[in-house]
């Protein structure tokens, strides 16, 4: 019996279809054994045999382990959920398929960058397993933690499922809602419906052609209207499911929302020997960018610059560029690491040209009363409650009022929860700078305006 907990036992027929999937979804996300070994923690040869089918009694931990890092659901075979029998069908079972990778249905619009996602296997694995549940998924969180990249990295796993193809909208040139609310909408469908009608290029239209994927990357300033638009296409197409990316959440009860937070800068409980993933992915940067810099015995100061960027993706990424020209241990000082990451040029990493413009754009999103709050929020410590905010806060409105304007930072993913049993409330490092910036220099404009206009008294030199 403690055999038979400890391991899976198969068929012939079941070893085949598991041996098909790892091999197919290994493939299709480009990996080789040796990198499925380093992203599961299972060794090159147990997924050698595994993908041969000579070892037809795997361990029950090595499966799940696979399943995980291929961002599978861990059902244990072979008694597959119609969603692993479906994504065998597709992957497993088209010769055309393995053999021609034109054979693929059609992609229209931006795809993934081809990097590895470092310490996103847990949310790439709930964004396809809610796929299963839902037709409508949205990808929360605040601009540079890696939402478009999860969102893509998704859709090209899914897509062999997705015989109408996949399209990609990138929404952030459309004009926000509330400042040109006809306009705005008016714009957001002619893109959508371009998209989904099969015009210019775009993907083929008609459910009898099979299912399709839209990508909808960068709603937060038109998510009213992105969130009626998506009911009114999932209503008139049953095939199409659609993956939105917002730092607000959308206001459609069907949708699935997922939250993507930070990278940990901190190991796991119990594990001596794992990097933390906000560490791992600076690591990773500055090897493709200095491959001769050896940062092996200085990892405790890593640990401490990704903690001072709060874990968040982007922002690593450009420190680990700003190595090319800074030691380590200046950009610890906080003026120096905050300048750089407000002035290098991140154009190809995001859609911003710098991580000022990224805070820039949901700062100015905001209603007056809003911005107070979080001029407010910024000046605190780097956790707080509830209690903790002044009453006066916000406009001098009360504390119902800024626990009601506390929340909405929330939703746009300004302000992050921890949802422990006690709520605690933080603004990222890079926000908190920023709007600490921003405040003192319209203070000091509005000086400068006010002694420019302060009369001159007579006798005065």
């Amino acid at each position: 019996m403690p055999i038979l907990k400890e391991h899976y036992s198969f068929d012939r027929t079941d070893i085949h279809q598991l041996r098909d999937f790892l091999v197919n979804q290994r493939r299709l996300s480009g990996w080789t054994q040796e990198e499925l070994s380093d992203r599961s923690g299972v060794s090159v040869r147990t997924i050698r045999n595994l993908e041969t089918g000579s070892n037809t009694n795997p361990r029950r931990t090595s499966v799940s382990l696979l399943l995980t890092a291929l961002g599978a659901t861990a059902t244990a075979f072979p008694e597959p959920t119609p969603w692993d029998s479906g994504r065998r069908q597709a992957l497993g079972q088209s010769p055309d398929l393995q053999s021609d990778p034109t054979a693929l249905p059609p992609w229209q619009g931006p795809r993934p960058l081809g990097d590895a996602l470092v310490g996103r296997q847990a949310d790439l694995g709930h964004v396809l397993s809610a796929a299963q549940r839902s037709r409508l998924i949205v990808l929360t969180g605040p601009g540079g933690v890696g939402k478009t990249r999860i969102a893509l990295a998704a859709a090209s796993r899914l897509r062999p499922l997705f015989q109408g193809g996949v399209a990609v909208a990138e929404l952030h040139d459309i004009p926000p809602q509330h400042l040109e609310p006809a306009a705005s909408a008016a714009e957001l469908t002619r893109v959508v419906r371009r998209l989904t009608s099969g015009n210019e290029g775009g993907v083929r239209g008609g459910a009898a052609l099979g299912r399709r994927l839209l990508v909808l990357d960068s709603a937060e300033h038109v998510s009213q209207h992105t969130a009626r638009i998506a009911r009114q296409l999932l209503d008139e197409h049953p095939g199409l499911q659609i993956i939105v990316t917002s730092r607000r959440a959308l206001a459609v009860g069907a949708a699935e929302t997922w939250e993507v937070e930070p990278l940990s800068c901190d190991r796991r409980d119990g594990s001596d020997t794992e990097l933390p993933s906000a560490v791992e992915l600076f690591l990773r940067r500055v090897r493709a960018s200095l491959p001769t810099l050896d940062l092996g015995n200085r990892l405790p100061l890593v640990q401490q610059l990704c903690r001072l960027l709060d874990g968040m993706p982007l922002a690593i990424e450009v420190a680990a560029r700003g190595l090319r020209s800074l030691p380590l241990t200046t950009l610890l000082h906080d003026r120096t690491l905050f300048h750089l990451l407000a002035h290098v040029d991140a154009g190809d990493l995001s859609r911003h040209r710098t991580l000022s413009d990224s805070v820039r754009w949901s700062y100015e999103l905001l209603p007056a009363p809003h911005r107070e709050l979080l001029r407010e929020l910024s000046s605190l410590p780097s956790t707080f409650s509830l209690d903790a905010i002044p009453a006066q806060a916000g406009g001098g409105f009360g504390s119902t009022r800024v626990a009601h304007l506390l929340a909405e930072l929330a939703d746009v993913s300004l302000v992050q929860i921890n949802r422990g049993q006690q709520y605690r409330y933080g603004v990222h490092a890079l926000v908190r700078h920023w709007v600490t910036q921003e405040e003192a220099s319209t203070d000091l404009g509005r000086s400068a305006e006010q002694a420019r206009d302060r009369p001159v008294l007579a006798g005065s030199a």
